[in-house]
This record gives C-alpha cells, structure tokens and sequence, in this order.
C-alpha cells in the first residue's frame, strides 16, 4: 500500500509541476457548466420582426403589442410592402415576418377573418417551432379579446385573426439541413486546430523542431511547411462532409460554391493558425488537447451550431460575436439554405478574414520569440 500511495504522490506531484495542464484541468469544467446553465436556453427572445401593416388600425396594435409585450419579439423593420417582409428575413434583419391586410378593423366589425401572412425563417427547426408557437399564443390573446367583446353581445363570430403560415428555406422542418452545415463548422474547428498543434508539438517533444530550426528553413517556413498539408486535409474533410450531406440528406447548395469555399478556406486558414498558437502555449501532447478542447467548446455552444443564440443571456449573446464558428456556420447556412450572396454574407466574411489575420499574425509572432528563445 505505502509503494501504491507514493506512486501517487508521485503522479500528484508532477500534475502539480504542469501549471498550464492543471489550469486547464479546473478551468474546462467550469467553463463547460457555465455554458451548459447559461448557453443551453430554448425560450427565446426579442426575435427579430418585420411587419408590414396596411391596416394600422387597433386591431394590429393590439396585435403588435401582444407580440412585444413579453419580449419574445421586438419590431426589427417597418417594410413598406409584403415582399419587403420577405426580403428582410432573406437579408438576415428579420426572422420573422408579418403581414396585416388593410381594413383589419372594418372586417372584425363585420365579422369576418382577417387573413394575416406570417413568414417564418425555418432554416433552423426548432427555432421556427418555437417561434411559430409564440406567434399563436399572441393571436389567440387578441383573438380572446375580441371575441369576448362578441359573446356578450350574443353573436357569433369566426375567429377574428387567421394566420396563413409559410415557412421558408426549410418548409418539410428536415434536421439535417439545419444541422450539416454547424457539423462542418465544428469539425473544421477542432480537426483543424487540434492536428497542427499535436504536429508542431510532437515535434518539440522528439527535438525533430530543433533539427528542422538548425536547418537552412527559416521560422514561418517550418510552419507554413508544417500547416499546407493540414489546410488540404482540412479542406478534402469539409468537402466529402458537403458531398455526403447532399447525396445522402439532400441538403440543398442554392447559393455560390465559390462563396462557400471562400468562407471555408478563411476559416481553415484561422483555425490552423489558432492551432499554431496552442503549440506555442504547450509544452506537451496532453496540454495541447486540452488547449484544443478550450478553443472549441464555445464554438459548440455560442455558434449557433444547435442552440439558438436568440434564447441566450445577452452577456452570451455579445460574446458570440467572439466565436469565428459563428461567421462560418451563417455562411454555411446562408449559402446552402437562403442562396444569399456576397451582398448579405459580406459582414461574415468580413469577420472571418479579419480572424484569419490576426490569429495568423499572433501566431506568427509567438512562435518567433519561441524559437528565439
């Protein structure tokens, strides 16, 4: 037993000399449960609406106001026709729309329907669900009230709102088209990351860095050396993934390939970086997928990859915008899905460049004063 217990202490004692892996040991698990208690939140709010009322009577404020009482909806856009509600949320300013016919209160008067068009962005399933559950609950509030109005009167009305719902971009609700796209942003997140640095740091461990360093190739040549073969793999995994998700879930490409490959190769080309700077920051294999793990946890729960960023805190919802996944996987969604363009994606891309850059100029950096080191 005394041999056992000083193996032990042994082994504790060596976890103790690795600050790095011990930090990352007590930090994940926090990390991980503030983003499963605060990240993984179905009740959305303040979803984005676009309304075009040609009524503008009371009945589509009472209307307006039961939606935005609550909070789960706020009025994103005024459109000034019936396709501009639809081309908000093709842009990507709404994602819901609202259609209020002219003369809403004159045909409540008469007692007649009033035929509302809602549409519903169904890109993401269980987001239009939710939403389309919402948007009910506040009809049948106005609803409610005018009839009760009716009742005691003693007449006899059809319900005074009818919604004629249409559900866009995914209308049959398939998950798999919603969910293909976050795959391919969350593989290229850890697949890319967690090889390059497992490479360079495998390579510091055999002391093969320090041959390849006492070699006539200079510092960023080891490493674009060492990053090219890896941003090929990247890219041959992220395009057989887009191949199975078409031939064998038929999620459709509506948009341009070349956008998409563009959105894909920025990607790739920040991921490795972020993996060049995990292997400036660990010393050993362990520690650099554990580092790997850090980067890509919150690209699980704040992308959007499957939990609808609608329904986080807005502490969560700010530091979404801090997620490169979340660029990728818009892109992704918008291509395949909306079959937008460079004229609404470019902010994403914009995003996703300027990650590129940075981490590739920080990782650069970092490994420069390593070696000098």
């Amino acid at each position: 037993m005394s041999r056992i217990l000083a193996l032990a202490e042994k082994e504790l004692l060596q976890l103790r000399r690795d600050p790095v892996l011990l930090r990352l040991v007590m930090l994940l698990p926090a990390l991980m449960l503030l983003l499963f208690g605060y990240a993984i939140n179905f009740t959305l709010k303040n979803i984005p609406l676009a309304l075009y009322d040609a009524s503008k009577d009371r009945v589509s404020e009472a209307l307006l106001q039961a939606l935005t009482e609550e909070g789960t909806f706020r009025l994103a856009l005024e459109a000034e026709s019936p396709e501009g509600v639809v081309e908000a949320i093709h842009r990507g300013q709404a994602r819901l729309g609202l259609v209020v016919p002219e003369g809403a209160l004159e045909k409540v008067r008469r007692g007649e329907s009033v035929a509302l068009e809602i549409y519903v962005d169904g890109s993401d399933p269980n987001f239009a669900f939710q939403a389309q559950a919402a948007l009910r609950k506040a009809i049948q509030e106005v609803n409610s009230r005018i009839l009760l109005g009716r009742a005691l009167a003693g007449e006899a009305v059809l319900p005074p709102l009818s919604p004629s719902l249409h559900v866009l971009y995914n209308p049959e609700s398939r998950t798999a088209w919603f969910m293909i796209p976050g795959i391919v942003g969350l593989i290229l997140t850890l697949f890319t990351a967690l090889l390059t640095a497992l490479s360079i740091v495998r390579e510091g461990e055999s002391r093969m860095m320090e041959s390849l360093l006492a070699s006539p190739l200079r510092p960023h040549e080891v490493v674009l050396g060492k990053v090219l073969p890896y941003l090929l793999v990247a890219f041959l995994v992220a395009l057989l993934v887009q191949f199975l998700g078409h031939a064998v879930f038929g999620v459709p490409l509506r948009g341009s390939l070349a956008l998409l490959l563009l959105a894909m190769f920025l990607f790739v080309l920040g991921s490795l970086s972020v993996g060049v700077l995990i292997s400036t920051l660990a010393r050993t294999q362990v520690q650099a997928v554990f580092g790997t793990y850090a980067y890509g946890f919150p690209a699980i729960f704040l992308s959007g990859f499957v939990f609808p960023i609608e329904g986080m805190p807005p502490f969560f919802q700010a530091l979404s915008y801090l997620v490169p996944a979340r660029y990728l996987i818009e892109v992704l969604r918008g291509v395949k899905l909306k079959g937008v363009g460079w004229e609404v994606l470019w902010p994403d891309l914009l995003a996703l460049a300027l990650f590129a850059v940075l981490v590739l100029f920080l990782a650069s950096v970092r490994f420069r004063r390593q070696v000098a080191v």
